[in-house]
């Protein structure tokens, strides 16, 4: 007997651990990396953006909210918040909203937050 799989549109990507990508890569929705990821990075739909403990990140990110559990090495420029929590390590550059680094973050880095200036909070 066959059942026939009703597929139905979901809107995120998991990165698996042991899986290994490289290339210039658009995701749209919220995305999880446990694997390794190397290359240009863009996040769309304003979506979050995790990078698990077992996950390796290295090239030029572009995204929105970022969370920092693994590895990660390059440029980030995020419109939000990016966290870096105790298991994290990170070399490069950031530009950012918002910045929150946890103590027993491994962080190396040059960068800029850019929070609302008078003229946007008006």
């Amino acid at each position: 007997m066959s059942q026939i799989i009703d597929s139905i549109p979901q809107d995120f990507t998991f990165i698996g651990d042991g899986t290994s990508v490289q290339g210039t890569f658009v995701f749209k929705g919220d995305t999880k990396v446990a694997g390794r990821l190397k290359g240009e990075i863009r996040i769309g739909d304003n979506a979050p953006l995790s990078i698990e403990p077992t996950g390796s990140v290295e090239g030029t990110l572009y995204c929105n909210h970022l969370s920092v559990f693994g590895d990660l090495k390059g440029d980030v420029r995020s419109t939000g918040t990016i966290t870096f929590f105790p298991s994290s390590t990170f070399e490069g550059q950031i530009q950012a909203k918002n910045l929150v680094i946890h103590p027993g973050s491994n962080v190396f880095m040059e960068a800029q937050t850019q929070g609302e200036s008078e003229e946007t909070a008006q």
